[in-house]
C-alpha cells in the first residue's frame, strides 16, 4: 500500500520581541552610544568604562554583562560608526560622464556630511592612526579596506570618463580624510590654518574644485 504524502509542516513565524528583549536591545544601544562618545573624548587608553557606564546610568558590573572586555565594548563602538556611514557600494557604478560627475558629487557630500554629524568616527580613527598597532589593524581589515575600495571605484570611473582631476584614487580619499582630520581631530591646528570650522557647503566646495564645472557629454 502506498504511503500517503506527509503534508509538509508550515515554518513557525519568528517569536515577536519581548519587552525584556527590547529593553536588552535599547540598553545595549545606549552603552554604545555612550562608549562612543568616551573612546572619541579620550581615545582607548584615557576612556573609563566606569564612565561609560555613569553616562548610560548603570553600574559598571551591569556594563559587564552586556559587554565583558572594553576591547569588546569598543570593537562594537567601532563597528557602529562604521555601519553608520553611507556606503559607496550602495551607488550603482556610472554608465555616463554625467553620472560618474555625480556619483564623485554624492561620494563628497555623503562623507562630509557624515563627518559632520558622527564626529566622533574621525576622531576614533584619528587617535588609532596616530597610536597604530592592532585596533587600527582590526578597523582596517574589518572596515577601512573596503570603504577605501569602494570609493575608489568610483573615483576610478571617474577618471576613465574623463570627469575629475587627474588625481589618484589614493590622493582624493586622502583629501577628503585629512580635511575632516583637521574639522574634527585638530581643532586647534584647524582654527589656526583655517581661522574656524568647515561646514558642509564648505567641504563640498573645497573637494568639488576637483570636478570640473561641466562635465564632458560624451557617452
Amino acid at each position: 500500500m502506498s504511503k500517503k504524502a506527509e503534508t509538509p509542516v508550515p515554518a513557525k513565524p519568528p517569536r515577536p520581541m519581548t519587552g525584556r528583549t527590547e529593553r536588552t536591545q535599547a540598553l545595549r544601544s545606549a552603552i554604545i552610544d555612550s562608549a562612543i562618545k568616551e573612546f572619541a573624548a579620550k581615545g582607548y587608553a584615557g576612556a573609563s568604562l566606569r564612565m561609560i557606564a555613569g553616562r548610560t546610568g548603570i553600574e559598571l558590573g551591569h556594563l559587564g554583562y552586556h559587554f565583558s572586555t572594553k576591547m569588546d565594548l569598543w570593537q562594537a563602538a567601532v563597528a557602529a560608526l562604521f555601519d553608520a556611514m553611507p556606503k559607496a557600494a550602495d551607488i550603482p557604478l556610472a554608465t555616463t560622464p554625467a553620472e560618474a560627475s555625480a556619483n564623485v558629487g554624492q561620494l563628497i557630500f555623503d562623507y562630509a556630511s557624515f563627518c559632520i554629524t558622527h564626529p566622533e568616527h574621525i576622531q576614533i580613527v584619528f587617535g588609532e592612526s596616530a597610536a597604530g598597532g592592532e585596533r587600527l589593524d582590526w578597523v582596517a581589515r574589518h572596515y577601512l579596506d573596503d570603504t577605501v575600495a569602494g570609493l575608489a571605484r568610483h573615483i576610478d570611473a571617474a577618471h576613465r570618463f574623463g570627469v575629475l582631476a587627474n588625481v589618484p584614487a589614493s590622493v582624493f580619499i586622502a583629501a577628503m580624510v585629512g580635511m575632516s582630520a583637521i574639522n574634527f581631530a585638530l581643532p586647534p591646528l584647524r582654527d589656526i590654518l583655517l581661522g574656524g570650522g568647515l561646514d558642509l557647503g564648505m567641504m563640498q566646495t573645497l573637494l568639488g574644485r576637483l570636478l570640473p564645472a561641466e562635465p564632458d557629454s560624451r557617452e
